[in-house]
């Protein structure tokens, strides 16, 4: 049994700097941001790999990874791999510059590496000199603007906190399947020993607000790794999940009347 999952994210920490009012994966509205230790991350590599014959991205989310103080060496670990992934990619919101010790280990694996910088418009000279830095070290990037006019793809949607809908299956496999995380081939995440088929099934039960199904999730840690393997291609073949019942159904939405600005500060964020 061949498994390949076409995006895999680890989010080191979910501590962000700042506090954006659409925020995709409801960082700032909740108390709760989990940050993996050096060592809690190697063994979730080491047991993604394990289960996934081969990644295509292994993504490396937040919060915001460059916060994370041991962030260069756990790139170090995700490169040990590095026959096993296609690209890492590093996401940042622009608001903060690499250290040294990260820019020397993405420079010196660049032809494995991609930089997403979303630029909310809070720093500018941090953001004019993190693309210094990027463009001397020979790194690859893309650069999406998301402050002012001419946003890209007319900045974010308004996912909504979590609300149960109270659908049929059916309603919840058309949603499920109309999701742009689904259609490009599932975006997964791992933390605190689970993986979920969305950062929005993460986000919404490790913070109380979605039930934990068996179903729905797999422990990386418990169990085989043949038993592990095959929960994995179970999930992978899932007509959809409890979550999609707790989403408003607009995630990655091509419809941009439904679009907003992108990365406004509130300070005013609910919390948990």
């Amino acid at each position: 049994m061949n498994i390949r999952l076409e995006n895999l994210n680890l989010t080191p920490t979910m501590r962000c700097n700042l506090k954006c009012r659409l925020c995709g994966v409801l960082v700032p509205q909740y108390d709760y941001r989990p940050q993996m230790t050096l060592d809690e991350f190697a063994a979730t590599l080491k047991a993604i790999f394990e289960l996934a014959n081969s990644i295509g991205k292994l993504q490396i989310t937040g919060g915001e990874p460059l916060l994370h103080t041991e962030l260069a060496d756990m790139l170090e670990e995700c490169f040990e791999y590095k026959p096993q992934f296609d690209k890492l990619w590093l996401f940042t919101n622009c608001a903060v510059l690499m250290k040294s010790a990260v820019l020397d280990v993405l420079a010196s694996h660049k032809d494995k590496v991609y930089i997403h910088m979303s630029d909310y418009g809070a720093r500018r000279e941090i953001t004019e000199g993190l693309l210094r830095q990027l463009d001397g070290a020979g790194i690859e990037y893309r650069y999406l603007k998301y402050f002012g006019d001419e946003q890209y793809f007319n900045g974010w949607v308004d996912q909504g906190d979590f609300v149960k809908h109270e659908r049929s299956n059916e309603e919840n496999e058309a949603i499920f399947y109309s999701c742009s995380h689904v259609k490009r081939g599932g975006s997964w995440y791992v933390r605190g020993g689970q993986m979920h088929l969305c950062g929005r099934s993460i986000r919404g039960t490790e913070v109380g607000r979605i039930p934990l199904r068996d179903e729905d999730y797999l422990d990386i840690f418990n169990g085989t790794v043949v038993e592990r393997r095959e929960k994995l291609h179970r999930l992978t073949q899932s007509e959809y999940i409890l979550a999609c019942d707790y989403c408003n159904g607009e995630y990655g939405t091509e419809d941009l009347t439904k679009r907003h600005p992108a990365g406004e500060q509130d300070v005013t964020c609910r919390k948990s």
